[in-house]
C-alpha cells in the first residue's frame, strides 16, 4: 500500500462507504477514475495538482477500497448518487473535476443533473457514444456470460491483468511488479464480483447518452480534454466527437500516452491540469 492508499479513509454515503484519497489544500479538485482501477491511479498526479488544490480522489462505489457487496447497482446514476454524497461529507462544494473512462459519465451524470455543480471540468480517454461501451469483443463479453463469467475470473492472476493494462500503457516499464500489485489487490477483495455486475447490469440507457451529450452542448462552466493519443478504444475520433460537443473547450491530446494517461505522463497531465485551474494558456 502506497502512502496515499495508507493515509486515505472511508466516507459514508447513504448505504454504502467510499474511499478518498486527498492531498493538498486550496480549492477542490475532484478525480474520478475507471474500469478496472481505482485511486491509485492518480498516485503520480494527483501530488503535481495538490501543489496548488485541495485533490481528493475517490475510489467509486464497488472499485478499490471502497465497499462492495454481491448484488449492489452499480449503474452511473448510482454511482453518482454516491459520489455526490461522498461531496458532501467532505464538505466540497463547486470543485473542479477530472474525470476518466467511466468516471466521465459519472461526471457528466452530475453535471446533468446539477449545472452548477462543477468550477472546471476536465475529461481523459472516454467517450460519449453508446456502442463504445456495448459493442464489440471485450472481456464483458466473457463476464456477461453466465458460469464462464465466474469461472473466468476464478482463473484470473495477476499477470493476466498486467497483459491487459499493457495494451493500454505505452510506457510499459511503469507496470512494474509493485504497481501491479497494487492494480491487483482489489481483486483479491471482492472487485472480481463488482466486475461481474457490472458486466451484467446495463450502466446506463442509450437515452442517458443522447442526455449526456446535450448536457455537454450546453456546458458553460471552462473545459479541458486531454487525451493519450494511442488509447486503441477510445480513439482520437472520439476526442473529436467530445469537441464538437464543446466547441469551447481547449484541446489536447499527448503523443506517446495511452488511455492510462496518468501513468503514461502524470507530472505532464497535472501541468496541463494546473495551467487550466489557473486560467493559462
Amino acid at each position: 500500500m502506497n502512502n496515499d492508499q495508507a493515509n486515505g479513509r472511508l466516507i459514508n454515503t447513504p448505504g454504502r462507504q467510499l474511499f478518498a484519497v486527498e492531498r493538498g489544500s486550496g480549492t477542490p479538485v475532484l478525480f474520478l477514475h475507471g474500469i478496472p482501477t481505482y485511486s491509485y491511479l492518480w498516485r503520480d498526479l494527483l501530488p503535481v495538482v495538490a501543489l496548488n488544490h485541495r485533490a481528493v480522489a475517490l475510489d467509486l462505489s464497488g472499485f478499490g477500497r471502497s465497499e462492495k457487496r454481491p448484488g449492489w447497482d452499480y449503474s452511473v446514476a448510482a454511482q453518482a448518487d454516491a459520489v455526490r454524497s461522498a461531496l458532501r461529507q467532505l464538505d466540497i462544494e463547486r470543485p473542479a473535476v477530472v474525470a476518466h473512462d467511466l468516471g466521465a459519465l459519472i461526471a457528466v451524470e452530475l453535471l446533468a443533473r446539477e449545472p452548477e455543480l462543477c468550477s472546471h471540468f476536465v475529461l481523459l480517454n472516454t467517450s460519449l457514444r453508446p456502442a463504445a461501451w456495448s459493442g464489440g469483443l471485450s472481456p464483458f463479453s466473457i463476464l456477461r456470460m453466465p458460469l464462464a463469467g465466474e469461472m473466468a475470473l476464478a482463473l484470473s492472476r495477476r499477470w493476466m491483468l498486467k497483459r491487459a493494462m499493457a495494451f493500454y500503457v505505452d510506457q510499459i516499464d511503469r507496470l512494474s511488479d509493485d504497481v501491479m500489485a497494487q492494480y491487483w489487490w482489489p481483486f483479491e477483495h471482492g472487485f472480481k464480483r463488482t466486475l461481474l455486475d457490472l458486466a451484467r447490469q446495463r450502466l446506463a440507457a442509450p437515452d442517458d447518452f443522447e442526455r449526456w451529450r446535450g448536457t455537454l452542448r450546453r456546458l458553460t462552466i471552462p473545459a479541458l480534454i486531454v487525451w493519450g493519443a494511442s488509447d486503441p478504444t477510445f480513439t482520437l475520433a472520439e476526442m473529436r466527437d467530445l469537441a464538437r460537443l464543446m466547441p469551447n473547450a481547449r484541446v489536447q491530446p499527448i503523443a506517446d500516452a495511452n488511455h492510462f494517461l496518468s501513468e503514461d505522463k502524470p507530472q505532464a497531465t497535472g501541468r496541463l491540469i494546473n495551467a487550466f485551474l489557473a486560467g493559462l494558456d
